[in-house]
């Protein structure tokens, strides 16, 4: 799946060579090569495999100074690409790199991407040694690009090693929060209701994921329905160390879990894992100070027919209007489609993210904080409308202790506003 895979972008103005280099890399005709300025209309992507890195996912964006009639879309695209990257490979030309290259240069600072910047057709003409200790002051990792078949192994090898170098080993999973929480023989049980929400013959990605996680961890899994969880219980000799459960049956689960045995849920997990836990607890302190007319915001990373009982677009905003007792407002986007401007908005409540990677979910998270806007995930609010929020975060501290003290600053603000105003 693409959010498990790193994700490179190639990035520059046109017709500078993005596409025969995502072309080299991938040995494919995968993009379309043309002399023809604004050849790339949106962002291509490929996924192959880059041993001993693993499965990347490459990206082919549109020139980031397209002048034509679609130029502003195209470049929008592009700079949404930008936010899901693990790597920025960044062309020039020769002797040709001004503020256009800087300003991505700068972006990738920002948002702490490492890049990588790629002298372009230098089978044409090759850089001097002026030009190449200026790229120096932009990055540590220069590599010179010629579309010639004989380079390929050699360009494959060079790139490797950068990769190899500036992404720590493991990548993907250094991120895995369960490490902290069960060890080596422990027993986890994941309860997993198959409802209508539930693919037909399948189970949804994280419980996919979670479960691989356990098994690298050395772990035991006991997986069931939510109607088999007692007998679960009663069938095991040692106790679980750990209860995983779909938010939506949390509240039930919550109620028949012994006090002694950790609970949280597959969303949980999934906020801890794809982004910032503490600030998605936080977030999910507002839904108790929420007021008439503010309006909610629910996020999709994914594009799917919602069904009757669809858990964005019906279950939470029927849930968040019963336990708040407010008119809210609920707006709903999905896909691409996450707003630039955030200001109108009170929370946002983001699905877990199945289809997005880390960088990807950081970045819509850090564009909620920049804009002071709360944000959460499905799953830690449906645990806070359950009444078991508490409970599912004793497995992460710090997230918890965030909770608490959000929840007291929140509901003294809105005491005293009462106060201002009675």
């Amino acid at each position: 799946m693409k959010a498990l895979t790193i994700q490179i972008g190639i990035f520059g103005k046109t017709n500078i060579g993005k596409s025969s280099l995502m072309n080299f890399i991938t040995n494919q005709n995968t993009s379309i090569v043309s002399d023809i300025e604004g050849t790339t209309t949106d962002v291509v992507q490929k996924q192959m495999e880059l041993n001993p890195l693993g499965p990347i996912t490459l990206f082919d964006t549109a020139g980031i100074d397209d002048k034509s009639n679609l130029g502003k879309a195209r470049v929008e695209k592009t700079k949404k690409a930008f936010d899901k990257c693990d790597v920025i490979l960044l062309m020039c030309g020769f002797n040709e790199f001004g503020a256009f290259e800087e300003s991505f240069v700068k972006e990738a600072k920002v948002r702490n991407t490492p890049l990588i910047v790629i002298v372009s057709k230098t089978d044409l003409q090759n850089p001097n040694k002026e030009f190449l200790e200026k790229l120096k002051m932009y990055s540590t990792y220069i590599l010179q690009f010629s579309n010639v078949d004989s380079n390929r192994d050699i360009f494959l090898d060079d790139l490797k090693k950068i990769l190899l170098e500036i992404l720590s080993d493991n990548y993907i999973e250094n991120y895995l929060a369960l490490r902290n929480i069960i060890k080596k023989d422990d027993t986890v049980i994941l309860v997993m209701p198959i409802d209508l929400g539930a693919p037909r013959g399948k189970i949804i990605m994280p419980q996919v994921q979670t479960l691989r996680h356990i098994l690298d961890l050395n772990a035991c899994s006991y997986i069931v329905q939510d109607t088999e969880y007692e007998t679960a219980l009663e069938n095991l000799k040692k106790t679980p160390a750990l209860v995983i459960t779909d938010s939506q049956a949390v509240k039930t689960i919550a109620t028949k879990t012994p006090e002694n045995i950790k609970l949280t849920t597959f969303s949980i997990i999934y906020a801890a894992d794809k982004c910032d836990l503490v600030q998605m607890a936080k977030g999910a302190a507002k839904i108790n100070c929420l007021k008439d007319d503010d309006k909610i915001l629910i996020a999709e990373a994914c594009t799917h027919h919602a069904s009757k009982d669809d858990i964005g677009r019906v279950k939470i905003p029927t849930w968040i209007r019963e336990y708040t007792k407010k008119d809210l407002i609920v707006k709903y986007v999905s896909g691409q489609d996450y707003p630039q401007d955030l200001l109108d908005y009170t929370l946002i409540i983001h699905c877990g993210a199945c289809t997005l990677n880390r960088k990807g979910m950081l970045a819509r998270l850090n564009k909620a904080v920049q804009a002071n806007v709360a944000i959460t995930n499905y799953g830690v609010a449906i645990s806070v409308f359950a009444g078991v929020i508490e409970k599912v975060l004793e497995v992460f501290p710090d997230a918890l202790a965030t909770y608490r003290r959000e929840l007291k600053r929140c509901k003294r603000s809105l005491t005293l506003s009462r106060y201002q105003y009675s």
